[in-house]
This record gives C-alpha cells, sequence and structure tokens, in this order.
C-alpha cells in the first residue's frame, strides 16, 4: 500500500512534506486499525457495594438480647404439722350445737354419769357405772345399758360403730399399783380401738379431788398425778387425742376447787357438771386431721 501511496504522491508531483505529513496519517490509521480501534473509556470498577456476595463486610451491630427476669418461685405451703399424740387438744372454736355428738359414745364411772345426769349434755350415748374401772370393762357384775339391753363395756362397743369414743376413767383404780393399772390400761386400749376402728378416741385427764375432803385416803392427787402421766403416755404411745379436762376443776394448788367439790371431796357438785361439758365442746380433733396424724405415727 505504501508503494502506491509513493506512486501517486510522484504522479500528483506533491511536495515531499505534505507527502510525508500523508506517510504519517497513513501510519498512525493502520496501527489504531491493528488495535481493533479506540475502546470506549471506562472508568475503574467501583468498589462493589457492602454486603455484596464475595466480600465481606462488618456484620452490623446487634443490642444484646435483654435477660428475661427469672420469676420468684411460689414457695410451697408448709404442711400443717402433724397432732402430738400425748399432747392435750388445743382450744377449738365453740360448737353450734351439740349435734356434734350424736354419734359420740362416754365410757366412765359415777362422774361420768353424773355428766350425763348434770352437765346438760343430752346427745349421744353413756356407758357408765359407779365403780367402774379398766379392771370392769368385761366383767357382766359392772353391766351397762346399751340400747335397751344389758352388757358389759366391751360388748356395747362391739356391737354399734361410734364416731368417737370418749373415756373417763382410773378414779376407781388409785387403789392399785400404778403399773396393773397402767398394763389393763393399755390393754382396754388396744380393745376399744379395735372395736372402733373409725372412731375419733379421746382419753381424758382425770380431775384432781380436794385432798383435805376425801373420805378415802388412796384417792388423793400425788397418785392422781402418777396416773394421769400414764394416761399421756398411753394416748401417745396408742395414738389417740387426749383431753386436760382436769384443768377446768384444779385451782392454783393443784386441788379440785372447793366450790366444786362435792361432800366427797371426790364427785363435784350438780352445778360444776356443766364446766365438763364446756370444755368438751370447745376441744375438738377434726377427724381428718386426727386419722392422717395416726397414719403418720404408724
Amino acid at each position: 500500500m505504501i508503494a502506491n501511496l509513493a506512486q501517486y504522491i510522484e504522479k500528483k508531483g506533491l511536495p515531499v512534506r505534505k507527502y510525508i505529513l500523508l506517510l504519517l496519517t497513513l501510519c498512525l490509521a493502520l496501527l489504531l486499525c491493528a488495535c481493533g480501534g479506540p475502546s470506549a473509556s471506562t472508568d475503574p470498577p467501583a468498589s462493589e457495594p457492602a454486603g455484596s456476595a464475595g466480600t465481606s463486610s462488618p456484620a452490623e451491630p446487634t443490642e444484646a438480647p435483654t435477660a428475661e427476669p427469672t420469676p420468684t418461685p411460689t414457695p410451697e405451703p408448709t404442711p400443717e404439722p402433724f397432732y402430738q399424740f400425748g399432747s392435750p387438744v388445743a382450744e377449738s372454736a365453740p360448737l353450734p350445737d351439740d349435734s356434734y355428738f350424736d354419734d359420740a359414745v362416754f365410757v366412765g364411772d359415777s362422774r361420768t354419769d353424773g355428766l350425763q345426769l348434770y352437765g346438760g349434755l343430752h346427745a349421744g350415748t353413756y356407758l357408765c357405772k359407779t365403780s367402774m374401772s379398766v379392771f370392769h370393762v368385761n366383767d357382766s357384775d359392772y353391766s351397762v345399758t346399751a340400747n335397751g339391753q344389758k352388757a358389759t363395756v366391751m360388748q356395747a362397743l362391739k356391737a354399734k360403730q361410734y364416731g368417737k369414743v370418749y373415756i373417763m376413767l382410773g378414779l376407781n383404780e388409785l387403789g392399785y399399783p400404778s403399773s396393773s393399772y397402767e398394763k389393763q390400761l393399755n390393754v382396754f386400749l388396744d380393745e376399744v380401738i379395735a372395736a372402733q376402728p373409725d372412731a375419733v378416741i379421746y382419753l381424758e385427764l382425770m380431775p384432781p379431788v380436794n385432798d383435805a375432803m376425801t373420805t378415802k385416803s388412796w384417792q388423793k392427787n400425788a397418785t392422781i398425778d402418777v396416773f394421769n402421766e400414764i394416761n399421756a403416755r398411753a394416748a401417745a404411745d396408742k395414738h389417740i387425742a387426749l383431753l386436760n379436762v382436769a384443768e377446768v376443776y384444779r385451782d392454783e394448788n393443784g386441788q379440785l376447787k372447793e366450790d366444786y367439790a362435792s361432800g366427797d371431796g371426790c364427785h363435784f357438785k350438780a352445778e360444776a357438771y356443766p364446766y365438763w361439758a364446756d370444755y368438751l365442746r370447745t376441744h375438738i380433733i377434726d377427724r381428718d386431721w386426727y386419722f392422717a396424724s395416726r397414719e403418720a405415727a404408724q
């Protein structure tokens, strides 16, 4: 091509300078063609936006999760303590009426007979007799009347089921050795528990006598105190309720209050028996608690 161009210049008689300029222009054109022509200028690639694939970017700061407050645990209710057998039943709210005693039976001697006659507590059944003792509960010579029939105390207790059994004995046993009383009392209580498995059984502490007025030398408060310790021990061992009826009648010197004592210093005046009945009305052990305590004590 350049040779053709030279011939063309020579033929046309162009000046040499123009020839050189034309030649340079041609060379430049050829150079550009060889490189594929001018390319569109491009800006340097911009840095990829944060968060694009293939690039790492600092994690967005996040707030630490607020810890949930630990809930305050609900305290477990403190279980009610069981009844402590051998300790007297605590005072309770007075009964609205005496229907509570409709299914009760009262076992005792002449003082329990006085409760029936003068205490004003006419509900329930009374199995009582003068001179009754733990040694005579199976003795036909000391029969009681139950449901219109004569029977021993234990025969009567086996013949009918009661809801409550109240026992007040010991006065006529004071002339026996305390060891004999304790042995026979425990035998009797075992029989009562076997005969009345669903009854709440109350063993009552003996009220005091008035030592200065008693007509029998062996009926003294020193011996009553020993026998009442036996009663409390038996109530604890046999898991039955204990009633401290004695506190109603005891003065500050441990004697039967003179105003309450009859002429023999042992029995009560008629007007003093209602205090016994009132004590029974205000010293009731809850039946469910009683049996739960017995089960726990086994």
